[in-house]
């Protein structure tokens, strides 16, 4: 029996590397991964996956930017959605976020889980990837306050001092307020989403219950805010 070739069996072999690595991680966790574990998996050659990705590390580091650019590219889509109301795509954002985050929990445990033994992620390629999705939050809090609809507060210097490497990462020239909004809220829902995802709301079971929560943390969240 003539074995097919590898373009044959796997048209773009990059991407279902990737995809079984995804297996492998939603099935035994990210610290299991083995190339040679997805070269059987994938009835290929071990060095057919060093073509692409020389090491375990640079798989790893692949797949987090690719989750990065997926819940980004979720929130910008959920922002685009609605254009004048502010307050309204501050909370489509929130809910995109919880719904990439349950529907895409190994990467979400990748990103944002226990740090994989032995794996140290290079900055300078995972730092610009996950700046994007904060980066789309502050895009909507600047709207609200361009248009006059936030108004940020005074911060203490101290504050201040602290979000200046944040403000120069995420590239913001508005008032540091922005970028403490941002982080203060993204830490919330973060927690919120953490929370359940790894079933530590069991005090309510019921999904109504947990959707109910969520709805009036977001809507205390906008209060706090500010916006009109």
């Amino acid at each position: 029996m003539v074995r097919p070739k590898r373009n044959q069996q796997h048209p773009n072999l990059q991407e279902a590397i990737k995809e079984t690595a995804r297996e492998q991680i939603a099935e035994r966790g990210a610290a299991a991964l083995s190339l040679r574990g997805i070269a059987r998996e994938l009835s290929i050659t071990a060095p057919a996956i060093y073509n692409y990705f020389p090491s375990r590390d640079d798989l790893v580091t692949v797949l987090i930017v690719d989750a990065y650019h997926s819940l980004a590219a979720a929130l910008a889509e959920a922002r685009d959605v609605i254009h004048a109301d502010h307050a309204a795509s501050i909370i489509a954002g929130i809910n995109a976020y919880r719904s990439w985050a349950l529907t895409h929990a190994e990467e979400y445990g990748l990103i944002f889980g226990t740090p994989i033994p032995d794996y140290h992620a290079p900055m300078e390629i995972t730092g610009p990837a996950a700046a994007e999705s904060m980066i789309v939050l502050i895009q909507v809090l600047d709207a609200a306050y361009q248009d006059g609809n936030l108004t940020p507060g005074e911060l203490p210097p101290a504050l201040v001092e602290m979000l200046q490497p944040w403000t120069e990462k995420l590239g913001y020239a508005g008032p540091p307020a922005i970028i403490h909004l941002a982080l203060a809220s993204w830490a919330q829902i973060h927690g919120l989403v953490s929370l359940e995802l790894f079933g530590h709301l069991t005090a309510a079971p019921d999904s109504n219950e947990v959707d109910a929560l969520f709805e009036a943390e977001i809507q205390a969240m906008v209060t706090r805010m500010g916006i009109e």
